[in-house]
């Protein structure tokens, strides 16, 4: 995913691009409005034939074509009229100034959260990080802004003040966490922000259910923040746009002056550009990474203010009060290169699309749903990510190279000795091994709870070969474990054991003692078959494929940020298929080709247009997922039984291995889905590691331009290991639907970010296989036993035990992983002068 200590420029040194002219403003002007008329005219076709008048006309248009050309065009007529008027000027609704500048005014208030959420993710791509947590730093804001507002009473103006700076510093808060560990530990600022997306996610839903914070009336929402901290509307009621778009101009100004003309500024675009260099120059790398992380934290967590405390809730915070704020915020970066002011127009395009498009799906007669919008946008950043593209469709002579360079120049930078420790790392960490220790020992050993019996059963219910279960007092058991994490803890100190076995037996000892203290008390207590038969299957299996085909891209220097919309669409068209065609065979051939598409176009605008990988990964994700919906919404919807219904692969059990005690049941039991998992993992790290595909593959990875100079076709090489990855990742996409033994059918974003998941997992893993499969392991375990000490009814809240397998991702990167090395050209366009 990143490269160690390069100045990470869109093309790596020695290797030379073809030239371009660079044609300043005027060019990137003319860029970006072709790059929006093709994603309208795409749009557009999308609105055409989701019509069902104009889809009659189709099985009619060589008898009467005319009748088919035209309601085509009113279709699109009306449907484009209706997105103008909903997002500029309305002029049946003019009579009055106020009713005319409605529709804008509308624009502007959901524009809003969009440009500081993009703010948050351009400063901290300007700093050389890819801040993807902007979700949860939103939702950290929201809640932080709207407790205050709910709780507090204070005079009007003290009470609003009061408010925004909590947001901020909520946000700010959730964004230093990540760059702490970033800083401290190495921790991969991707792994700890996704897993802090989630974090806030379900804690969210823990403190809603609060008596003091929820609603009488709706157990799903939060009482109504007081109207002293409500932002106040700037033109009278009935005009939405309230003080919310005067604190992100302000923002903007303040981020631009900061990076521009301020100290603090220079050594944030220092280290994004060169971490080696800045750290030469004396600058603290660390401290730079912080700060950015903090800063961008705030900035979200200011749009959840806007959210919270400006009425797009009704003025309460609600579990979806981020409405993928955080998400679409990147795209917002993206379109606006990174630069402040870029962000402000991108964040307002986007705004109008989003408020026109509401318009556009509530029209009269236009059957347009507001999904198109979500693709549109997707396809405006491609566009203008890939100039040379645009070039080619137009036919122009030369368009300068403007594929976003503010927001790629730094997203291939990984600081690898962010901080000059002040304490030496094994002092700290043992330190901190200690404390956790005490805790454990106080909350876990102290607690009445321990003083009764935990169960622990090692059989399947019917198995054949039964080892019974074991019942035990728990407390001597959790205060021996919380003394191994004690041990740990002065061995790592005293470098008496080696840095990992003591992280090791400290996570396995604070776990086991979780656990034994859950399940204390509990009559049926806890099947560790069971927790160990649904880590592997069915919740490791899509991640484990995932994973595969991010290592896949990656050795090869690709990276794939699109496996979220490979799974995503791999599940649509195995439903699709498999339905239509009656054989779930098919129908995994249709997931792994719809993997195999969306990794073709990666490819083909990565590798042959040099469009900056991650971003197309983002916005490739954005695409699937708004493709997927509309499709969704408008055919496998209303029409399940033909297009929805595509059965399953029921579970086998090898015979004789499936009988064998504990393993039998975890490994040799489930869908063909996992007999295939291990063969790929086997066939995949053979051959990387042992065969002469693999040594290419990983040539390319680390150096391309030595092994161009011995014969190997570099891009040919990429491109062929993008499409495996994108035939694997659509393997896992099938799974979803049709491979976990029981029915299943598509469900909107059923991915449910496991894309992402897969891709924390490549890096956990260290660009291994066997790695990448540890790491999905460990995500499957802790989701798995959330599940079961829910069932075991453990005295914790069934929301913050769903945070619990991102907590333990967290500890175990933190712990175990620390700074990682990428290939070296991962991330880098290959070109020949």
């Amino acid at each position: 995913m990143t490269t160690p200590n390069v100045v990470a420029a869109s093309h790596p040194a020695g290797e030379t691009e073809p030239p371009v002219n660079l044609g300043g403003r005027s060019t990137n002007w003319l860029l970006t409005l072709l790059a929006i008329l093709l994603a309208l005219l795409i749009g557009g076709l999308m609105i055409v034939f989701s019509d069902d008048t104009v889809r009659k006309d189709l099985g009619f248009f060589f008898a009467s074509p005319a009748d088919f050309f035209s309601d085509a065009w009113y279709t699109l007529r009306d449907a484009y009229i209706a997105l103008f008027e909903g997002a500029i000027f309305d002029p049946s609704h003019s009579s009055t100034i106020r009713a005319a500048v409605g529709p804008i005014m509308g624009s502007i208030y959901t524009a809003t959260p969009l440009i500081l959420g993009g703010l948050a993710v351009a400063i901290a791509f300007r700093s050389g990080l890819f801040n993807i947590g902007g979700e949860g730093q939103v939702i950290a804001g929201a809640f932080a802004s709207g407790w205050v507002g709910l709780v507090v009473e204070l005079p009007p103006v003290i009470h609003l003040i009061l408010a925004i700076l909590a947001g901020i510093a909520g946000g700010a808060f959730w964004g230093l966490i990540a760059g702490f560990l970033k800083a401290r530990t190495g921790a991969h600022e991707v792994i700890t922000t996704i897993m802090l997306n989630y974090v806030a996610r379900f804690g969210l839903l823990y403190l809603l259910a609060k008596p003091g914070i929820v609603a009488p009336d709706n157990a799903q929402a939060s009482k109504p923040v007081h109207g002293s901290a409500r932002l106040p509307h700037l033109f009278g009621a009935d005009l939405r746009v309230d003080l919310g778009i005067l604190l992100a101009v302000a923002a903007a100004a303040l981020v631009s002056w900061t990076l521009v003309r301020s100290t603090i500024g220079f050594r944030m675009r220092a280290v994004g550009a060169n971490p080696a260099a800045a750290r030469t120059a004396g600058m603290s790398v660390g401290g730079v990474t912080v700060l950015a992380m903090s800063v961008a934290g705030g900035l979200a967590g200011l749009a959840g203010t806007t959210l919270s405390l400006g009425g797009a809730t009704s003025y309460a915070v609600t579990p979806d009060i981020s409405s993928n704020i955080g998400f679409d915020a990147i795209t917002v970066a993206l379109l606006g290169r990174s630069r402040p002011w870029g962000v402000v127009a991108a964040g307002l395009l986007f705004g109008a699309l989003r408020q026109g498009g509401a318009q556009m799906q509530a029209a009269p007669g236009v059957q347009a749903p507001i999904d198109i919008i979500t693709v549109i946008q997707a396809l405006i950043v491609i566009f203008i990510a890939a100039p040379r593209l645009v070039q080619a469709i137009f036919r122009l002579r030369r368009l300068g190279r403007t594929a976003l360079n503010a927001a790629s120049t730094n997203l291939t930078v990984t600081v690898r000795s962010a901080r000059v420790a002040h304490v030496p790392r094994n002092i700290a960490a043992g330190l901190t091994t200690l404390v956790l220790g005490v805790v454990a020992g106080w909350v876990f050993g102290l607690s009445g709870r321990v003083a009764k019996q935990s169960i622990f059963q090692f059989a399947l219910p019917g198995a054949r070969v039964s080892l019974g279960a074991w019942k035990v007092t728990a407390r001597p058991i959790v205060l021996v474990l919380c003394a191994l994490v004690l041990a740990a803890g002065m061995c790592r100190i005293t470098q008496w054991l080696a840095p990992r076995w003591c992280a090791a037996v400290a996570v396995v000892g604070l776990v086991l003692s979780f656990i034994v203290w859950s399940v204390a008390g509990s009559v049926s207590g806890l099947n560790v078959v069971s927790l160990l038969q649904g880590s592997l299957f069915p919740a490791a299996v899509p991640l484990i494929l995932g994973a595969l085909a991010g290592v896949i891209g990656e050795r090869a220097g690709v990276v794939n940020v699109a496996i979220e919309g490979q799974l995503l669409l791999g599940a649509f068209s195995t439903s699709v298929v498999a339905t239509v065609a009656g054989s779930i065979w098919l129908g995994v051939a249709g997931g792994m080709l719809a993997g195999l598409l969306l990794g073709a176009i990666l490819a083909g605008l990565a590798i042959r247009y040099l469009v900056d990988q991650v971003i197309i990964g983002v916005v490739l994700n954005v695409f699937a997922l708004g493709l997927t919906s509309f499709l969704f919404n408008k055919l496998l919807s209303p029409h399940a039984e033909q297009f929805n219904q595509p059965g399953y692969f029921a579970t086998y059990k090898i015979p004789i291995l499936g009988d064998i005690p504990l393993v039998g049941a975890v490994f040799f039991s489930g869908t063909i889905f996992l007999y295939v998992t291990y063969l790929l993992v086997i066939a995949v790290h053979f051959g990387l590691f042992h065969t002469r595909w693999g040594l290419r593959l990983r040539s390319v990875g680390e150096h391309p331009r030595a092994a161009d100079t011995v014969g190997i076709n570099v891009r040919r090489t990429r491109m062929r290991a993008v499409l495996l990855a994108g035939l694997i990742a659509g393997l896992g996409g099938a799974f979803l639907v049709i491979g976990a033994g029981s029915p299943g059918t598509f469900q909107l974003n059923m991915s449910a970010g496991k894309g992402f998941i897969a891709l924390a997992a490549v890096i956990f893993g260290r660009w291994s296989p066997k790695g990448a499969v540890l790491a999905a392991l460990l995500f499957g375990f802790a989701d798995q036993l959330q599940s079961l000490l829910a069932q075991a009814g453990a005295p914790i809240d069934p929301s913050l035990l769903l945070t619990l397998p991102y907590i333990a991702t967290l500890l175990a990167v933190a712990g175990f992983i620390g700074r990682v090395r990428a290939p070296a050209a991962d991330g880098q366009p290959y070109t020949v002068g």
